[in-house]
């Protein structure tokens, strides 16, 4: 079965310490007014979170650039 394309994909990298955070995401139709999208993070589907928002991962992406 072929890997889904990324509709969005953002990609985050710390450049001392070489640490990096890709996120993509992957269209879900029929997910009716509220948009939703399935995530890859690092190549690997998301397990914490595997369904969000696009307000709901740059909320998270903003979290992990405050840890690192």
């Amino acid at each position: 079965m072929p890997r889904p394309k990324a509709q969005y994909s953002l990609v985050v990298k710390n450049h001392f310490s070489g640490k990096q955070l890709k996120v993509e995401m992957i269209d879900l139709p029929y997910m009716g007014e509220m948009r939703r999208f399935r995530l890859r993070v690092n190549g690997q589907w998301a397990r914490r979170v595997p369904v969000a928002s696009k307000t709901m991962v740059l909320r998270q992406v903003r979290s992990w650039l405050v840890k690192h």
